[in-house]
């Protein structure tokens, strides 16, 4: 892992224009940004990193309320339950179906068809397969810290 730190770059201030922004409206639309306070260095970097990869989030009420960021419990795949009425067509897809003529009730999509796929099949590329659990990738993730990402060797 390499073991220098990247150095900050100071923006060039510019006035609003084709293809350029207007430095002093974003210094007075975020002022407390660290990029405009002047405390912006690799530690408080690394710092805003760390707050916003671990604990929760609480969003006030307006979306998701409080919601974590550690990975943790994370839905096994093969406890979803599928079908009807507004259900996952598979753990992997929304139903195939839609409500019918008249209706926007999601209660009123119908089961997939008999033969339609349980799982997505074989995927291509480096890494696990695609029905790989996320109650079994997230606790892989949530063991990884900001460090410990290395090219080519992160788990």
């Amino acid at each position: 892992m390499p073991t220098h730190k990247q150095i900050t770059v100071e923006a060039i201030s510019t006035t609003r224009g084709l293809g350029s922004a207007d430095t002093a409206a974003l210094q007075s639309s975020f002022p407390a940004s660290p990029i405009y306070a002047g405390t912006l260095t690799a530690d408080t970097v690394l710092d805003l990193g760390y707050d916003l990869t671990d604990g929760s989030v609480n969003d006030g009420g307006h979306t998701f309320g409080t919601f974590s960021l550690d990975y943790r419990d994370a839905p096994n795949m093969a406890d979803v339950k599928t079908g009807g009425g507004g259900l996952p067509g598979s753990p992997f897809v929304p139903a195939p179906g839609s409500p019918g003529p008249g209706s926007m009730n999601p209660a009123d999509i119908p089961a997939p068809p008999s033969d339609f796929p349980a799982d997505p099949g074989t995927e291509y590329g480096s890494g696990r397969d695609g029905t790989t659990s996320p109650s079994v990738t997230s606790a892989e993730i949530a063991n990884q810290t900001i460090g410990s990402y290395i090219f080519g060797k992160s788990s």
